[in-house]
């Protein structure tokens, strides 16, 4: 598949299954991840791979850090929500943790976010490529400091998202909409 079919075929898709991509497939994704652009080369990226029993002790990870915030703000914890922090990995046979973790120097901190950002996607477009779905989640415990001491990095880390890859349980539904430029492609002229 060549990168346009890639790009115009890649879908969000919530629910995978098996199978999922080898080790092999995973760092071809990988290799295509870290062609992201990268001024000053500083490789900012992180990816942490979870499968198998990894994600069921990461989901315990996960609820704890929920419990956690919900101490921190004098909320008591949700029951349905715990088991949901618990769980929420087993929507996927593999998930790729994807963080950008700043290098010292002259880059600012928002290009080597950026240069992650950009690393994720390629990430995703190669999954396409492969024939596999996948699905970019973030959401709380990407903000959790207990969340990124357990995947071993420290708190200056920054988390871009929880990857699922796998193999989609049912056909994406098309966002066509969404993927028009209308609204969103200007010319700039002089005044």
């Amino acid at each position: 598949m060549d990168v346009l079919d890639a790009i115009a075929a890649r879908r969000s898709t919530g629910r995978l299954t098996e199978p999922a991509p080898s080790d092999d497939e995973l760092v071809r994704m990988v290799e295509a991840a870290v062609a992201a652009p990268d001024h000053g080369t500083l490789r900012p990226w992180r990816f942490i791979v979870l499968r198998d029993d990894a994600k069921t002790a990461f989901g315990a990870v996960l609820a704890e850090a929920y419990e956690r915030r919900c101490t921190r703000d004098g909320a008591a914890a949700v029951p349905a929500k715990l088991e949901k922090e618990r769980t929420k990995l087993g929507r996927a046979f593999v998930v790729v943790v994807v963080a950008a973790v700043p290098q010292e120097g002259n880059i600012p901190e928002v290009e080597q976010v950026a240069a992650v950002a950009a690393a994720t996607e390629n990430l995703l477009l190669a999954a396409t490529a492969l024939g596999y779905g996948s699905m970019w989640r973030t959401g709380d415990p990407c903000y959790d400091d207990h969340v990124k001491a357990a995947l071993g990095l420290d708190a200056t880390a920054h988390l871009v998202g929880f990857v699922y890859l796998g193999t989609p349980t049912s056909p994406a539904r098309e966002t066509e909409v969404a993927r028009t430029v209308d609204g969103v492609l200007t010319t700039w002229t002089p005044a």
